[in-house]
């Protein structure tokens, strides 16, 4: 039995000499073929050939072993099988073993010079000998038949793959059998002595041996299971002892790794060099090492692996001291905490609140900006009840609005408002949502609130400005229409008369030009006051502009009602009126219009209130009329301009004036709106205030704007033409126009014809016309932005325009109305509007044009709440394009001062 392990020892002994031994022969094949690649490198062909002789010996070299008429210089005669191209092309890897008619061949790819190189060596007799002197090996045959003669062994020769490609025949060494065999006569003799006690001991023997080879083969296979790479080299750097992770993580064998060093299998040398320099000093001081990071190079070019490795120092079976290494990879685990330690940074540096709370409500994480807005430490929210945190900041029915939305959807969005003290207080775009987890079967929700708290107040204040006269305090247009469309549908179903009075001073112009605008305000003030006085709270009091008011008059039995209210109206204005030390007397002009007898329809209704008025201003002021169906002064006078509109259209007599914009930091023109003019052949100069309303009524304004953009567009050609720069030209678009389905097309093909950039097109439609047609505008509006061209709110301040509205039109600027501008810097409230329309089409990413600016004050205000775009009479009044170029320059002259 000892005699077997001996031999069995022996045998493993002799199989790891073969396997160094093939090692070697391909480490010098390789050296080798280092050497002729720096000589081809060097040598230009006929020299390199010249000196193959001296250097092949009995290896041969391939050139381009993929083309059929490769070159090959051999060191000595010999003929190399064609099958030997067909396995070169077919490899995969640099070197290694390939087999040609009954003959094996060591190979070595490389390049040199732009050509691929093969250098082949065969495994001669002759290799065989060298081999049995330099690694002490027994007789060597070379067979390709794997089968096993009595006595003797056989070392396989593999391929590239792993595939058989001959074996090595040599005598089983038999140090055990010699052994048993020198002694046995005398053993013999010993042992018939001793049988009887003897054969106990051997029993014994026999049985720890066996036991010993058991636990070994079980330490392998625990060894080889373990996920950590176990290994362990000598003083040399070489590998004694590999298992299986590790032979994965190189992309080979166990076996294959035994007598090789890192460099070799990775072609790392510095961190070959590294190690082996830190495992020799381990070797020296005896000291060991536990659970230390350090960096293993992958094969090829996978990037290095983060390891925690332990090394400890231990004697092999032949007595010599290595280092034993168990490596844990943990490349996995730092890339996740440098992620978790990026997100734990964002969160702690995010611009928004944010909370986690387990499902139950608890909160298990708050970050800074949280505990900063309400006032509260980290450690105070962690654990806290959200229920509590709410019940403490949140309106209760806010909080039943979130605990329903979180009920029923298991999410919520929406606004809250938190109190955190009397004075402060947040309003908050508050989004609560699950928050799922890998592999945990708890649920937690994750809180997110941006502070809304200033955009709210801007919201706030536009609405005010939005549905109220900022003067008087009265409802504007906006809100006194949607009061009017429920009026007329209550009075249809009840059987009821709802009366609209609609009211114009007389002579109010007259007023704000003799005692100053400031009375003329406090006229208006005063007018809406003693309106109130005239009708029940329930009814409503509207200033559309101007000196312009109307009053809606709900549940009437009979017209004789309205005219009452009239009346009385009449009365209460015409009594004096104190305007500092002045004492004035107002009269109004009213006029009546009955629902659902004269309309149904909001608009139709007050145009025909708006008829009765001029009746009444028609028939000495002061008085009030009743609209009715024989009031055709005004339609005849409508066909009569009608038909010289048509006309002029025809002839083509309307002409383009342009009034520069001006862009304040640069200091010079940037743009021009085009104002169309009417040069009648009997009247003159129509002012478009005249002729728009009556196109615009009759549809004429859908051609007379399109001459107005073609005209605008070749002028705009021109004028780039003959500056040093270009500028954009503004249009107005009437709501007619932006009716036409066919726009966008049309304004395509414009711009197509005249090659002009869109960009240096901008259209303005009025805040009304977008109001009252926004379902219908709409999709429009975004075809006509698609194109490039910029659109732009024409009079804003005037109309009735809400935030809402305002986010989904595709606008780039507004345009403020002169009406704000004009008593700057005498009016705050109009310096106040013009500040806060500035600051949320900031917010909006909008640009400010104010329009009618006529005095350096007005520009220096505009200039400092950030309107960059000016134009009025200060700089220039619409001019024809022949005189604009003039104008442009002496706009920049003017702007140098």
């Amino acid at each position: 039995m000892v005699g077997h392990t001996s031999d069995q020892r022996a045998r493993e002994s002799l199989q790891q000499h073969f396997q160094y031994a093939l090692n070697d022969q391909q480490r010098r094949l390789e050296k080798d073929a280092g050497q002729l690649a720096l000589l081809a490198r060097h040598l230009n062909r006929s020299a390199f050939v010249e000196l193959l002789s001296e250097h092949l010996g009995h290896k041969c070299l391939l050139f381009d072993p993929a083309n059929s008429m490769a070159e090959i210089f051999c060191g000595e005669e010999q003929i190399l099988p064609a099958a030997l191209y067909e396995q070169l092309l077919q490899q995969s890897v640099e070197q290694g073993l390939v087999r040609a008619e009954q003959r094996l061949y060591f190979f070595q790819l490389m390049e040199a010079a732009g050509e691929q190189l093969v250098l082949l060596e065969p495994l001669s007799r002759q290799l065989l000998e060298n081999w049995q002197e330099s690694h002490q090996l027994p007789a060597i045959n070379l067979s390709f038949r794997g089968i096993t003669v009595s006595g003797h062994d056989l070392f396989v020769l593999e391929g590239t793959e792993g595939q058989p490609l001959g074996y090595l025949r040599y005598p089983l060494p038999r140090p055990g059998q010699q052994l048993v065999s020198s002694s046995l006569f005398p053993a013999m003799l010993i042992l018939l002595l001793i049988l009887n006690l003897g054969f106990f001991a051997t029993y014994q023997l026999s049985k720890l041996v066996r036991g010993r080879e058991r636990s070994e083969r079980r330490l392998r296979q625990v060894i080889d299971l373990a996920p950590q790479m176990i290994y362990a080299r000598d003083r040399e750097g070489r590998f004694v002892l590999t298992n299986k992770a590790a032979a994965d993580f190189f992309n080979t064998k166990p076996q294959h790794m035994q007598g090789s060093n890192l460099a070799e299998l990775t072609g790392d040398n510095q961190a070959f060099e590294q190690q082996l320099r830190q495992e020799r000093a381990l070797l020296s001081s005896g000291e060991s090492i536990y659970m230390k990071e350090e960096l293993i190079p992958g094969m090829g070019q996978e990037a290095p692996r983060i390891w925690e490795t332990s090394k400890l120092q231990f004697t092999d079976l032949d007595g010599k001291p290595v280092i034993l290494s168990i490596s844990q990879d943990v490349s996995t685990q730092r890339e996740q905490q440098q992620q978790l330690q990026l997100l734990s940074s964002a969160l702690e540096h995010s611009g928004s609140a944010i909370l986690v709370c387990d499902a139950q409500g608890l909160i298990r994480y708050s970050n800074t900006r949280l505990c900063q807005l309400l006032g509260r430490q980290q450690q105070e929210l962690i654990n806290m009840d959200l229920d509590v945190l709410l019940k403490g900041s949140v309106s209760r029915h806010q909080r039943h609005q979130l605990i329903k939305g979180i009920r029923e959807t298991d999410q919520w969005r929406g606004e809250l408002q938190f109190k955190i003290s009397a004075q402060r207080h947040y309003w908050m775009m508050v989004s609560l949502s699950p928050l799922e987890l890998k592999n945990q079967s708890e649920v937690f929700y994750v809180l997110v609130a941006e502070d809304i708290t200033a955009l709210k107040q801007t919201h706030q204040k536009m609405e005010q400005l939005a549905l109220y006269d900022t003067l008087t305090g009265l409802e504007n247009r906006r809100l006194f229409k949607q009061r009017l469309h429920k009026a007329i549908k209550l009075s249809k179903r009840q059987t009821t008369v709802t009366a609209l009075l609609y009211l114009d001073l007389d002579h109010f112009k007259r007023i704000n030009d003799t005692l100053g605008h400031d009375s003329g305000d406090q006229l208006l003030i005063t007018v809406a006051e003693r309106l109130r006085t005239c009708v029940r709270e329930s009814d409503s009091i509207a200033r559309l502009g101007g000196d312009e008011f109307t009053l809606l008059v709900h549940d009437l039995q009979n017209p004789d009602a309205a005219a009452a209210v009239a009346r009385k109206v009449i009365q209460q204005l015409s009594q004096p009126l104190h305007l500092g030390n002045k004492s004035v007397i107002v009269t109004t002009s009213v006029g009546i219009a009955l629902a659902p007898t004269d309309s149904t329809s909001p608009t139709e209704l007050m145009k025909n209130a708006d008829l009765a008025m001029y009746r009444a201003k028609s028939q000495g002021r002061n008085t009030y009329q009743f609209f009715s169906q024989e009031m055709n002064a005004q339609a005849t006078r409508l066909l009569e301009v009608e038909t010289e509109l048509r006309t002029a259209l025809v002839e083509k007599s309307f002409e383009v004036y342009y009034q520069p914009q001006v862009n304040l930091p640069i200091a010079k023109v940037v743009g021009f709106e085009a104002l169309v003019r009417w040069k009648h052949p009997e009247r003159g100069m129509i002012s478009p205030a005249e002729f728009i309303p009556i196109a615009e009524e009759t549809g004429l304004i859908v051609e007379l704007g399109r001459q107005v953009l073609e005209q605008a567009c070749q002028d705009l050609v021109w004028l780039n033409q003959r500056l040093d720069y270009r500028c954009y030209v503004a249009v107005n678009l009437s709501p007619r126009q932006l009716k036409d389905p066919d726009l966008p097309a049309y304004l395509d093909n414009l711009l197509s014809r005249y090659d002009l950039p869109p960009q240096y097109l901008e259209l303005e439609i009025t805040e009304s016309t977008l109001m009252d047609q926004m379902d219908l505008s709409l999709p429009i509006l975004h075809a006509i932005e698609q194109l490039g061209i910029s659109l732009s709110i024409d009079d804003f301040g005037t109309g009735y325009s809400s935030l809402s509205y305002l986010k989904q039109l595709p606008v780039h600027s507004l345009k403020i109305d002169r009406s704000f501008v004009r008593d700057i810097p005498g009016d705050r409230d109009d310096m106040a509007i013009i500040s806060a329309v500035s600051a949320m089409a900031a917010k909006l990413n909008l640009e400010v044009v104010a329009e009618g600016v006529e005095e350096r004050e007005q520009l220096m205000f505009l200039k400092e709440t950030g309107c960059h775009l000016v134009q009025g009479y200060y700089f220039s009044p619409p001019l024809p394009r022949d005189k604009v170029l003039a104008t442009c320059e002496r706009i920049r002259e003017k702007l140098k001062f």
